[in-house]
């Protein structure tokens, strides 16, 4: 710094900064050094306890798992019991609205309990091996199955598969997806409705796109995003109504599952009417 105090005399001051900026850089030099060193004192002690905290939720996951495979084989037992005694009964001159009401019943829970045991395995990963498997085939062999039932019900089936869509799955898997997407598009399709699949390369030639609509005019408002939960219904009273045909709430959620194991993707959306399930998988060349 200077200063002129008078016509031929300056006040020079100077002042060394040197020693007070080391001081700063060491300062802030052992604030990081503290600082990253402590994250990593905690990343090494977390990863060390990680698998001793998580092990109660764990073992926690796997007898639940393994409680509902056991029960469902369990059950299957007496409903198998209760559906020859139905038929004896049938076979006997004794078929009236009871006994055809305890058949419809051992129905249900069977396919109740085959669909959790699903769930459960889907939580398997081990047990999925994928394959290069003709998504063409697959789709077309779920659709047929389902001509019947529409045509049943006077409702207009459109079916339009490309030929020669390979994807990297799990045979029977894959079938139960498209069987599960077809099955909750009949279901819920408005009377004399319409349900359409159809099975088409993407634009670029990369994906296989699979794409199941139904007609549905009461689908304003309803959040889509939510199909996908496991145990949802539209209806919250979670009341089975035979008529209706509504399903458990699980179907949608195992249909994610699968998807997601086969490394695709899946969403739902409504517009104009029509409710819409599309399903992206790459292709395998």
């Amino acid at each position: 710094m200077a200063k002129k105090i008078s016509a031929n005399k300056y006040y020079i001051c100077f002042i060394d900064l040197s020693p007070l900026m080391q001081s700063a850089l060491l300062l802030v030099r052992y604030a990081l050094i503290f600082t990253f060193g402590g994250i990593l004192v905690f990343v090494i002690i977390m990863a060390l306890l990680a698998d001793k905290a998580i092990q109660p939720i764990k073992d926690a996951y796997d007898k639940q798992r393994r409680f509902i495979t056991n029960a469902g084989h369990e059950l299957k037992t007496p409903l198998a019991v209760i559906s020859a005694n139905a038929e004896m009964e049938e076979l006997l001159g004794n078929d009236d609205e009871w006994n055809e009401s305890t058949k419809e019943q051992v129905v249900r829970m069977t396919g109740l309990i085959n669909q959790l045991i699903t769930l459960t395995r889907m939580s398997e990963p081990e047990e999925l091996v994928l394959s290069k498997v003709n998504f063409s085939e697959i789709t077309k062999e779920s659709a047929d199955s389902f001509k019947s039932v529409l045509a049943k019900d006077n409702k207009k089936y459109v079916v339009s598969i490309d030929p020669d869509l390979y994807i990297n799955a799990e045979q029977s898997s894959l079938l139960e997806l498209v069987n599960i997407l077809i099955d909750n598009a009949q279901k819920y399709c408005d009377p004399e409705g319409e349900v359409m699949v159809v099975l088409a390369k993407s634009r670029l030639n990369q994906n296989a796109v699979l794409t199941v609509t139904n007609s549905y005019k009461n689908g304003a408002g309803i959040d889509t995003n939510r199909f996908f939960e496991r145990f949802y219904r539209e209806d919250e009273s979670h009341h089975y109504d035979q008529k209706q045909k509504n399903g458990f709430g699980i179907g949608l959620s195992m249909a994610q599952d699968l998807v997601a194991a086969f490394g695709g993707k899946i969403n739902a959306s409504w517009s104009d009417g029509v409710m819409n399930f599309t399903v992206t998988f790459k292709r395998v060349h």
